[in-house]
């Protein structure tokens, strides 16, 4: 079920933590499924509107408003680069820091993080879980909409974007500019990421083209062939 506000549950409970492992394995699972059903058929990106990326949307801002309004952890601990994950987990208690490792582990195996283009088609839908007007206190609201803004930043910018023709990156950093100065989770990128998806999936039918996100699952096939 797709959440449709934002939550303020205590990041700290045991339960909550594991109600969020468990979601989020979910939300791998269904990905596998679809790549595996559509994938030969349909070798591109989603639609902006894909459900699954629309559920990881809302996962991850359920996520992010726990993490920066009601919890001991740093998002950067989840999305940032491995040395400063590592030097943010010092301070917490060995069973925080498993839990922030393992917790980690698993949200930089999903594809909407292993690929800029996916992360913005997840960014994109953020839009759709703004927190309702009194849902959240001001203090809370900045604090969400600042950590979501840092993690899309954080993913895209790490990511390698030299596997992008000229044109695809200038388009994807213009992207995430616009959401490291937006005010809201409504980053206003929808024309400009339709044009992009739209121009990497024309490119399909190049000789020599697979889309940067299909390459781990044409890998397993191969295995899978041997």
């Amino acid at each position: 079920m797709i959440i449709s506000r934002i939550s303020t549950a205590n990041f700290k409970s045991n339960a909550h933590r594991e109600a969020e492992m468990r979601e989020l394995a979910r939300l791998k699972e269904l990905r596998r499924q679809y790549l595996e059903e559509k994938l030969i058929n349909r070798m591109s990106y989603p639609e902006l509107d894909d459900p699954i990326s629309t559920k990881m949307a809302g996962f991850l801002s359920k996520f992010t408003c726990a993490i920066q309004n009601a919890s001991e952890h740093n998002i950067m601990e989840f999305f940032g680069d491995r040395e400063t994950a590592k030097e943010l987990r010092k301070n917490l208690s060995p069973e925080c820091q498993a839990d922030s490792k393992f917790l980690r582990e698993q949200l930089q195996e999903t594809e909407e993080l292993k690929d800029p283009v996916m992360t913005l088609i997840c960014a994109n839908r953020m839009k759709k879980f703004a927190p309702k007007k009194g849902v959240l206190t001001e203090e809370q609201h900045i604090n969400f909409v600042e950590g979501i803004k840092k993690t899309i930043s954080t993913i895209v910018r790490n990511s390698d974007l030299d596997k992008f023709q000229p044109e695809d990156r200038a388009a994807i950093i213009e992207m995430v500019q616009k959401v490291e100065e937006s005010d809201s989770v409504d980053f206003g990128i929808e024309q400009k990421l339709k044009a992009l998806i739209d121009r990497l999936n024309s490119k399909k039918f190049k000789p020599g083209f697979i889309p940067p996100v299909q390459v781990k699952y044409l890998e397993g096939v191969k295995k899978m062939i041997k």
